[in-house]
């Protein structure tokens, strides 16, 4: 009974991981279906393959000794990089939690001054793409909120994008009723260590406040943080709601934990 039970309980663990897997490789084909084609969503895509392939396989790999020793060796390897995903989404999503408290916290505590930075996204025809509609939005919301901050807008100009992300990010905070002499330009960067690194040096120019607040996606945000705080600067970062993007959420947080690992080891 007691073995029976044992192997009932496996059985539901390998459906449910099956049907788990399912969901999310339909996630990752679905935003590279959208063109928007990255390792994160390929290497997702092919664990969650491998996983479903394993379950429907099950009855036929474990007849084989050697099929059954390979299938283990198999399922520890991914469960330790599960694990491991786990523990980098635990940092990703404490900045995300509670980012914005420790944001506002900052901005309460004797009116401190602050410089919101925000990162630089996709410019689709001159506009923001809805990733960077949203972190403007956000952006925005924080500077009528808080009208003492000034605002620093990050990102170059890519070779399919007609200006540069600064630039365009600069037009929306206008057009949305910021003051000109509140906003400042980085437009050199291409990646986030840059965005960071070169907003510093703006910020160090200008006698800007080094108390900021970091505006990006959620999955983004950590890194973000991160890096500000690798330039000297005191950081807490704000996200807007991922509702919007939701069915594409999964391929950029499997993208977001690989260069969260490379600055952890390279940075």
């Amino acid at each position: 009974n007691t073995k029976r039970g044992t192997a009932i309980f496996f059985a539901v663990l390998r459906i449910i991981a099956a049907i788990v897997c399912a969901f999310l490789l339909y996630t990752f084909v679905f935003t590279m279906c959208l063109g928007q084609t990255n390792y994160g969503n390929i290497i997702g895509a092919l664990y969650c393959l491998n996983v479903i392939i394993d379950v429907i396989l099950y009855p036929i790999l474990r007849k084989k000794r050697w099929l059954r020793n390979f299938t283990r060796v198999c399922g520890a390897v991914m469960l330790v990089f599960a694990v491991y995903c786990g523990g980098i989404s635990a940092l990703i999503a404490s900045e995300m939690v509670h980012g914005e408290e420790r944001a506002v916290a900052a901005s309460s505590a004797g009116g401190t001054p602050q410089t919101v930075i925000v990162l630089g996204c996709k410019v689709i025809d001159g506009e923001p793409s809805p990733m960077l509609a949203l972190r403007l939005g956000k952006a925005e919301e924080y500077l009528k909120a808080h009208p003492d901050t000034v605002c620093v807008v990050t990102g170059g100009m890519g070779s399919d994008e007609e200006i540069s992300e600064a630039e365009c990010m600069y037009r929306y905070l206008i057009r949305a009723g910021i003051d000109a002499d509140r906003i400042y330009k980085e437009d050199r960067s291409t990646d986030t260590t840059e965005n960071l690194r070169f907003t510093t040096e703006i910020i160090e120019a200008e006698g800007l406040p080094q108390d900021v607040v970091v505006v990006s996606e959620c999955y983004h945000i950590y890194r973000g943080v991160r890096q500000a705080k690798l330039n000297g600067l005191h950081a807490a970062g704000i996200c807007p709601s991922s509702d919007p993007v939701i069915i594409t959420l999964p391929s950029y947080w499997l993208r977001e934990i690989f260069a969260v690992t490379r600055d952890l080891l390279f940075a």
